[in-house]
């Protein structure tokens, strides 16, 4: 995998949030504050608000070209709105970040999906799920994996990669996180296992 210098790396750390409501967790937000002091830098919000998640993430997106970023795909820590970050892992979060781009792939971190799955899957393909096939990980397939662990694809809930900014999310059927992985069949997801993520009460931004 080739490594890219530090100069390829914004001095902010960018994190995008897709909104119906313009909400988000508070303490994790704060949390996030705490990693880009670790990082030695700047921490920028962008939030995307929209009538569902595809639309608020276009928005988000079109948020970021309207800042008039450099890079054409430059490295974002996309944020869902109900998720929470443990205090325990700030550090882990930073860690993960320099990981991230010192290899030049992206990194997610795991939580629950409402109905109690994992939010990790398994492999990325034009048929996947096929009919019957469980697509997400287990929680002991995922004890089982390394830190760092390559795996398929993942919902955007918390995900730092480098994001194509001519990119348009779409969805019917399946989700439009989905179709951002086979749509993107080059870009490697590793799963950073020190971050604990959760779901909590939501708080309007003000």
């Amino acid at each position: 995998m080739a490594l890219r210098t530090q100069e390829s790396v914004s001095s902010a750390l960018l994190v995008v949030i897709p909104s119906h409501d313009m909400r988000a967790v508070v303490p994790t937000l704060m949390a996030l504050e705490r990693v880009s002091h670790l990082l030695h830098r700047e921490l920028q919000t962008v939030v995307g608000e929209g009538s569902n998640i595809p639309r608020a993430r276009n928005v988000a997106v079109q948020g970021l070209r309207d800042r008039a970023v450099r890079d054409s795909d430059p490295w974002i820590l996309w944020l869902d709105s109900d998720i929470w970050l443990a205090d325990d892992s700030v550090v882990a979060v930073a860690e993960a970040i320099r990981w991230a781009e010192a290899h030049d792939a992206a990194i997610v971190a795991n939580y629950r999906m409402s109905d109690g799955r994992n939010v990790l899957m398994k492999r990325r393909a034009p048929d996947f799920p096929e009919p019957g096939e469980d697509a997400h990980y287990t929680d002991e397939e995922l004890a089982a994996l390394p830190d760092y662990a390559e795996v398929g694809m993942a919902g955007l809930g918390f995900v730092y990669l480098r994001h194509p900014l001519t990119y348009r999310f779409h969805a019917d059927d399946l989700g439009e996180d989905i179709y951002f992985w086979q749509d993107h069949p080059e870009m490697r997801l590793h799963l950073a296992k020190q971050i604990h993520l959760g779901h909590k009460k939501l708080v309007l931004l003000t």
